[in-house]
């Protein structure tokens, strides 16, 4: 049957699957009525080959034929609609069934189980050619009925006056009782069409619209207590967790709905236009992308909360973002497979797509490479808020790491912004990340200092060292390294235990007074290792 253009912009559906497969709402979008295909149809380029026959009913030839018995069943004329079917010879018990009833059962075993593409009808008076049916019998679709599939024709026949016209041919109508017995309204149907006002929406008749109707009723009631049950049992495993409950009562409760009505939809015995809306499975998709998101929320508090226990919280702050693009890719994703299922190609759509897109990725590319920066900092945390870190030739405090740039503070109070895709790729030293503080003064003494002096100097020192209440226990060690160009070269190791800079300065401090103590205590200088070159003059006396 031909769709009506009035309810094409209802696409907010029923999100149903069916066995069948009915045409896409594109299909029908595209089957035009009788006049506006006239409209649009191409002059023929020759005049045809074989007279106009002149009906009343257009019925000179299969596709005109078909198109007037359409339109006649689609505003329900069925008195006019059984001029367009031949009731000659019918079996004997349908011998006094009034052909407009026919007509009425007809139209819903066509709106229920065969869709008429009248483009491939044939528009001559004879008949399609070659399709290997006699000439006066063209082929409309097949129905099936139990292990049997029952053909649809046109046939040929005389009107009275010499001439021929097609009509839905008499062995077809003579199914349509064993038709109507599966694909009609039922006992059940045929009471409530009865009782109710007579209207059709979204290619469902009243009816059919109740019935799904106190469908989603009766799975929402059938949800209630089980849904009350899953949340009662989240709320004792995870009492604090109030995403979870709300995922339980929302998307879960609605993706179980319409599973249920989607099963129980059959039973309605749809029209070929309500299972064409169906197919666009709209609530399913709406629902699978709400779980989905919701999903993915209740992904990130958790993730959330495991980064903030680990003290990360620069990766906490790089969820929500990056969340937020998974989630408005799900949404694309369930758009396009909207598009789909609806008929429309999405290859199509994202090629059309494809060159706007290039134009925009290139546009953005540094500011690609900056977030992916941005991702690698927060993921792999080099450095983080508040580290006092070495970049390159600079040094400073890092006060923020943004999706595009790195805040840094110099120990001058200047402020440096630098792109993260820079600032990822140079060689980072982190200060903040030391454990413990290194303390190796350079103790330089002069040549003459005896060697036992040298001794007493260096047990002492290491005994300032293990006395001292911020030193570490080892590595400790004072040692006399090496005989220097112009001084005798101490090894002094030790660290400070605390990460504080003022802290370590602090405890050198300390340290550095107790060492020049115990020189002065042993009379024990530091030499100059500056250098000094005597320039003499031939035969000149140094003195």
């Amino acid at each position: 049957m031909q769709l009506r253009h009035g309810w094409l912009w209802l696409c907010l559906l029923l999100p149903l699957s069916l066995q069948a497969q009915p045409p896409t709402l594109k299909n029908m979008m595209e089957q035009q009525s009788p006049q506006q295909a006239e409209e649009a149809a191409p002059e023929p380029q020759e005049p045809p080959p074989e007279p106009t026959v002149i009906d009343e009913y257009e019925r000179g030839s299969p596709r005109s034929s078909m198109e007037g018995l359409l339109h006649a069943l689609e505003h329900n004329d069925f008195e006019r609609a059984a001029h367009y079917l031949d009731g000659r010879n019918l079996p004997a018990a349908m011998a006094d069934t009034p052909l407009a009833e026919l007509a009425e059962e007809f139209k819903l075993i066509l709106n229920r189980t065969l869709w008429v593409d009248l483009q491939s009808m044939s528009e001559s008076r004879n008949g399609l050619a070659g399709d290997g049916l006699p000439p006066y019998r063209d082929l409309v679709g097949r129905i099936p009925l139990g292990s049997r599939q029952i053909s649809v024709y046109m046939q040929r026949v005389p009107r009275g006056d010499g001439q021929y016209i097609w009509k839905i041919s008499n062995a077809t109508l003579g199914e349509v009782p064993s038709l109507y017995a599966q694909y009609g309204d039922g006992p059940i149907g045929e009471y409530l069409s009865h009782h109710l006002p007579e209207f059709e929406i979204l290619g469902l008749q009243s009816w059919q619209f109740v019935a799904v109707l106190l469908m989603f009723l009766l799975a929402y009631l059938i949800s209630l207590p089980l849904f009350a049950l899953l949340k009662w049992l989240a709320r004792r495993s995870h009492p604090d967790n109030d995403q979870l409950q709300r995922f339980i009562g929302g998307p879960s409760r609605l993706l179980f709905v319409v599973l249920m009505v989607r099963e129980a939809f059959p039973l309605v015995r749809p029209s070929i236009e309500a299972r064409a809306i169906a197919e666009g499975h709209a609530l399913m998709i709406l629902a699978l992308v709400w779980v989905s998101v919701s999903g993915m929320e209740l992904a990130r508090e958790r993730l959330n909360r495991g980064l903030q226990e680990k003290g990360r919280e620069q990766g906490a702050q790089l969820l929500k973002p990056l969340f937020t693009i998974a989630k408005i890719l799900i949404i694309i994703v369930g758009l396009l497979m909207w598009l789909e299922n609806l008929g429309f190609k999405a290859t199509t759509i994202l090629a059309g797509l494809g060159i706007g897109g290039l134009a925009v990725a290139l546009a953005a590319q540094k500011s690609v490479e900056n977030l992916i920066g941005a991702i690698t900092l927060y993921l792999s945390s080099p450095v983080r808020v508040g580290n006092f870190c070495k970049f390159g030739t600079q040094m400073g405090v890092v006060e923020e790491i943004g999706l595009r740039y790195t805040r840094i503070r110099t120990l001058d109070r200047t402020v440096i912004h630098i792109s993260n895709a820079t600032f990822v790729d140079l060689e980072l030293e982190n200060f903040s990340e030391r454990e413990k503080i290194r303390y190796s003064p350079a103790l330089n003494l002069r040549y003459d200092t005896p060697a036992s002096k040298l001794r007493d100097v260096m047990d002492e020192i290491t005994e300032a060292l293990k006395a001292h209440p911020r030193t570490h226990e080892s590595p400790l060690r004072v040692r006399f390294h090496k005989f220097g160009p112009n001084a005798l070269q101490l090894n002094v190791l030790s660290y400070i235990q605390t990460t504080a800079f003022p802290e370590y300065l602090e405890a050198a401090e300390e340290l550095n007074l107790a060492i020049l103590t115990i020189l002065e205590k042993h009379g024990v200088a530091m030499t100059d290792t500056t250098q000094l070159r005597w320039l003499q003059a031939p035969g000149a006396n140094r003195d």
